[in-house]
């Protein structure tokens, strides 16, 4: 039985296979997980954020695109979580459940995809003032992607939101999923699984948070 994860609600999603395959959920933690747990040590920012100020582009339109950070919990193929004695009593019982034959069997069902013959990693992420993906196709080896929100009060004026497209066009939006705390999305790759996050306005405070958790059908490069 899992300690934190809530996969009665994990296993309650119901694939959508339009315009690729997705599901989200609310409550995908048992307990509330204070603000003040989430990590604050080995943080590293986005490679083309540093190259921009390598450049002297700080403060560029690049820059700011590119302006988020991620830590890893689980690094591929680790049992043990990363930098484990910095981490909260309850990050450690997450990377315990995302290990666990529960919720490998959980993502394979929702997802239409067995996972428990792929090898897995688990970031955190942070997205600061600025940052937004544009539309695209995960790497072909990127099987199947699990985002949970951890940031609170966010609503979807603040962007930050998955978008789902028909095509690599940013206006040939389909869904739009907020990163609401305590909600979960589950994605899976196609060929024409197009998809990008709305930018966060460059004078927001607040920080978008989510752990996700990439399964691979080949080691990530």
């Amino acid at each position: 039985m899992a300690e934190v994860l809530n996969l009665d609600a994990l296993r309650s999603m119901k694939l959508d296979h339009y315009p690729s395959p997705w599901a989200t959920c609310d409550n995908t933690f048992k307990e509330t997980i204070a603000a003040d747990a989430f990590p604050v040590s080995h943080w590293t920012y986005h490679s083309q954020r540093k190259l921009a100020e390598a450049l002297g582009k700080t403060g560029s339109p690049e820059w700011y695109q590119h302006n988020v950070k991620t830590r890893p919990l689980l690094e591929l193929g680790e049992k043990e979580p990363y930098a484990h004695d910095e981490l909260a009593d309850i990050w450690l019982a997450v990377a315990r459940d995302l290990l666990s034959d529960d919720y490998l069997e959980c993502i394979s069902d929702v997802s239409e995809y067995n996972v428990r013959k792929l090898q897995f990693q688990a970031h955190f992420w942070e997205f600061g003032p600025g940052s937004f993906f544009q539309p695209h196709v995960d790497k072909p080896h990127k099987i199947v992607t699990h985002l949970m929100y951890l940031t609170d009060d966010w609503v979807s004026e603040m962007g930050g939101c998955l978008q789902l497209l028909r095509s690599a066009d940013p206006l040939d939006v389909v869904v739009e999923i907020a990163p609401k705390k305590n909600t979960s999305a589950i994605i899976r790759r196609t060929d024409s699984a197009w998809h990008a996050v709305t930018p966060i306005p460059k004078n927001m405070q607040a920080i978008r948070k989510v752990l996700q958790v990439w399964f691979w059908d080949t080691p990530a490069t």
